[in-house]
């Protein structure tokens, strides 16, 4: 992995402390799910791989989703908590995009690094730790799925990641969440949302924990890549939810290219019953395909880059919304899609590494750009190149709209 620069501050040093540089890079294996949860009560139901689907009395249904990539808090993005400012309010980051979030049926969000809070030392490269805070705002902008298995699961260790399971089932039971797992008897059990009548099965896997080794008495803890896992599991699932989707935290870090051994996996996902596959973990966009089979076809954003972060070039700064609405047909069994869309979203913060937010294409613009702390650095922050180079890795997807215009 090729590391990167980043540069820590507090908010009345930060002038003085511009000058220094530090590499820091985020990073990204499979076993099992989580829990079953109800959408729209309060009511946690569990639900084991004997259970069977109840037939649907409606033919048929629809549901909206919207999915974004690497929630990678680095030091710099917490700095004025970690000074002192217990009262910082995190929401400020994510209020741009919750007008996009919050409607839709299902929200997804890589959440890259833990946020295990204050017990277990705030850090951020190599071994990343934030505070439960940011867990909250970006619960609060409406994300109610979090991809938690990543190679960053595992930086401060099996009893950090516990902490953050803990808090996340106590604080939001009806948040899912996928790839890690506070017991063994968690790891059995399948996250299935029924949402709008819909029961979504939804997965979620790691391709390893940054050389950190899975503890031997909680091989359950993460869920790690592994191709006769993943096909068991799809399977099992498949038959107590009606579609599947399932987040791969895969591929080389920085590769805005489709990969041959993702392809090669994909392909076999949709052969397997996947209906929709969200990539992430390179920390660059890649293109987007509507993988065509033979039981039904499967939606694939190979990744959606970063969302927030703190890295140091203009491609870093660039990540996508996944957004669609997934139709169902009970009787069909068959799974349709409507306005899929792959949508920029630019992470921007001032030279001084403060003042951060997520936005879409639609809200950014070159006031943005000249106040950018890359365009500080001397890369291009202007929409036109972000849209320039959406334009040239997406390319033109056969039925998804890549969307450049405000």
């Amino acid at each position: 992995m090729r590391r990167k620069r980043r540069v820590k501050k507090g908010r009345l040093i930060a002038v003085c402390l511009l000058a220094i540089a530090v590499m820091i890079t985020g990073g990204c294996s499979v076993y099992l799910a989580t829990r079953l949860f109800q959408k729209d009560t309060a009511t946690e139901t569990k639900k084991n791989t004997k259970t069977e689907k109840k037939q649907n009395t409606e033919k048929t249904s629809s549901f909206t989703f919207a999915g974004v990539g690497d929630n990678l808090l680095h030091d710099v993005i917490f700095a004025d908590y970690m000074y002192g400012d217990t009262d910082f309010d995190f929401d400020q980051y994510y209020e741009l995009m919750k007008k996009y979030i919050e409607p839709v049926d299902l929200a997804y969000i890589n959440q890259e690094t833990i946020c295990a809070g204050d017990d277990y030392g705030l850090s951020g490269y190599p071994t990343f730790n934030g505070p439960t805070q940011l867990l909250d705002a970006t619960i609060d902008t409406g994300f109610d799925w979090l991809a938690t298995s990543s190679n960053h699961s595992l930086d401060k260790g099996a009893d950090a990641l516990l902490a953050q399971l803990d808090y996340l089932d106590e604080k939001y039971p009806k948040v899912s969440v996928t790839g890690t797992h506070r017991s063994e008897e968690e790891s059995q059990e399948y996250v299935v949302r029924e949402v709008n009548g819909i029961k979504v099965g939804l997965l979620g896997y790691t391709y390893g924990t940054n050389g950190i080794p899975v503890p031997e008495d909680k091989p359950w803890i993460v869920d790690l890549i592994d191709e006769e896992k993943i096909e068991k599991d799809v399977k099992e699932i498949s038959k107590i939810s009606d579609v599947q989707i399932v987040s791969m935290h895969w591929g080389t870090e920085y590769h805005t290219e489709i990969e041959p051994d993702q392809e090669e996996l994909a392909k076999k996902m949709n052969e397997w019953g996947v209906e929709v596959i969200i990539g992430t973990h390179p920390h660059v966009i890649k293109p987007a395909e509507i993988i065509q089979g033979e039981k039904q076809d499967t939606l694939c954003y190979y990744s959606l880059g970063n969302f927030l972060s703190a890295q140091d070039t203009n491609d870093r700064m660039v990540g996508g919304m996944a957004s669609f609405t997934l139709n169902y047909d009970f009787e069909k069994e068959k799974t349709t899609f409507d306005k899929v869309q792959f949508i920029p979203t630019v992470t921007y913060f001032d030279p001084y590494l403060s003042n951060f937010k997520v936005m879409t294409i639609h809200e950014y613009n070159n006031e943005y750009a000249q106040g950018h702390h890359i365009t500080a650095m001397g890369y291009d922050m202007t929409k036109e190149w972000i849209q320039e180079y959406v334009q040239q890795v997406m390319q033109e997807p056969e039925g998804i709209e890549v969307v450049l215009e405000s």
